[in-house]
């Protein structure tokens, strides 16, 4: 299974007054890395939308550990859950680098849609990606 680690530093405007990354950045910082996951397969986001697929959230778990702060390095490790054709997870592991300590972990929830959001089996949409997909689910 592949997983793929995508390094952040804490920006200033992703914290509060406290210097301490506000709790919803994590969410973004995950798709931040499911889309470097994405890539490993060669393809972006913007080329699969333009294949006529969507991939949107359908359900998400955070869990806190401990925070990070305003310039902290961290990892967020990203690797597939669970993919069916027609819906697809993903786990990640948020990391500070400096002593390894875990911030935070969790999963996301979607599905695939056509360009009207409606579900769609990637295995008829795009047999290719459906393959990839299905290599991937089988080393894990």
């Amino acid at each position: 299974m592949t997983t793929t680690r995508t390094r952040i530093v804490a920006r200033y405007n992703e914290t509060d007054k406290m210097g301490i990354v506000h709790h919803s950045q994590y969410v973004n910082w995950f798709e931040v890395a499911r889309t470097d996951w994405v890539r490993q397969f060669g393809l972006s986001f913007r080329q699969i939308e333009e294949r006529g697929l969507m991939l949107p959230v359908i359900g998400i778990r955070v869990r806190y550990h401990a925070s990070a702060r305003f310039d902290d390095a961290v990892i967020v490790e990203t690797s597939m859950k669970d993919y069916d054709t027609i819906k697809l997870s993903f786990n990640y592991r948020i990391i500070r680098e400096e002593d390894g300590q875990l911030l935070v972990d969790g999963y996301s929830e979607h599905c695939w849609t056509d360009d009207r959001m409606r579900p769609v089996s990637l295995r008829k949409k795009d047999p290719e990606l459906n393959r990839l997909l299905s290599q991937e689910k089988e080393c894990r």
